[in-house]
């Protein structure tokens, strides 16, 4: 089969979705539970005393979370077709190698990711419950009185102890820095090289979640910090920087786009397609039994 068909595709996705349930399920109680204890444990490390402040450390904690689940399971794109007798009734679907892994990369990529943002969504709920339930207070200022909610100064919204760090987590994620004043040339090519390097680190983790059977998180990990660490001495032997600007009392005043980032800009988009034939390539190569590191023989 060469041809791709939605409804084989739908079939092949049911397969991979019902095979993992459980394990998805476990995972997902254990994210809940997760969150909310890594929520809990900012109290005690850390009492605050007003409501914005906490909100906001929770949501940075959420973010960091959400990204490194994320990451992981991206890299974990074939892990649940690495036990022979799974792999073996995988390979003999009847379907397409492309339905096939669309249908791996669709459940690594938007299931998985959507039941962990799930999980962080209810741990969250959780400790909104706890705290409202006890009437947690925080910490006392220096007069003795307790802040019961707060007025944010940047967003002008009303906190609560018991507020979500949701929306906030959802604004750090989506927005992009604009204040209505950058010239049309800058914001083109910033934000074009922020969703190129988001779909080239999905591709590059997608493409070690192929290649390699153990340790792809983080083998994949340590290439993209050496290739950040390389790019950051390349950035510094240029004399130049990324993306600089200069204000003068709210006037924009100078903005420089650096020639690695126009490089980049470029590269990202190009690498990423790469990546993913290469992705696709490997998966096609797919054996009962490979190597012990790899799931693919480099000497065919």
């Amino acid at each position: 089969m060469n041809s791709f068909d939605i409804k084989r595709f739908g079939q092949t996705l049911r397969w991979v979705v019902s095979v993992n349930f459980r394990k998805m399920l476990l995972w997902f109680t254990g994210s809940i539970l997760a969150v909310f204890l890594g929520e809990i444990l900012f109290k005690m490390m850390k009492p605050y005393g007003t409501p914005f402040d906490m909100i906001n450390d929770v949501s940075l904690f959420l973010r960091m979370v959400l990204i490194l689940v994320s990451l992981i399971m991206i890299s974990s794109i074939v892990s649940s077709i690495n036990d022979k007798r799974k792999r073996e009734a995988f390979l003999m679907l009847p379907s397409s190698n492309l339905e096939k892994y669309l249908s791996l990369l669709v459940y690594s990529t938007i299931i998985c990711i959507a039941c962990a943002f799930l999980a962080i969504v209810l741990g969250d709920a959780l400790r909104m419950l706890s705290y409202w339930a006890v009437g947690y207070q925080g910490r006392p200022c220096a007069d003795g009185t307790y802040y019961y909610s707060v007025i944010s100064e940047y967003t002008g919204e009303t906190y609560y102890w018991w507020s979500s760090a949701i929306p906030m987590l959802i604004d750090d994620m989506i927005t992009f820095t604009d204040n209505g004043k950058m010239p049309v040339d800058f914001m083109i090519v910033e934000k074009s090289f922020v969703v190129g390097c988001f779909f080239w680190t999905h591709s590059i983790y997608t493409l070690g979640g192929t290649m390699l059977r153990k340790y792809s998180f983080v083998a994949t990990s340590v290439f993209v910090i050496l290739c950040i660490i390389l790019l950051a001495k390349l950035i510094v032997l240029s004399g130049g920087t990324m993306f600089s600007t200069q204000w003068d009392h709210g006037k924009l005043v100078r903005y420089d786009i650096g020639i690695v980032s126009w490089i980049l800009t470029i590269a990202f988009p190009i690498l990423s397609v790469l990546n993913y034939w290469a992705s696709y390539h490997i998966f096609k190569g797919f054996e009962l039994i490979t190597n012990k590191w790899f799931n693919y023989d480099f000497h065919k």
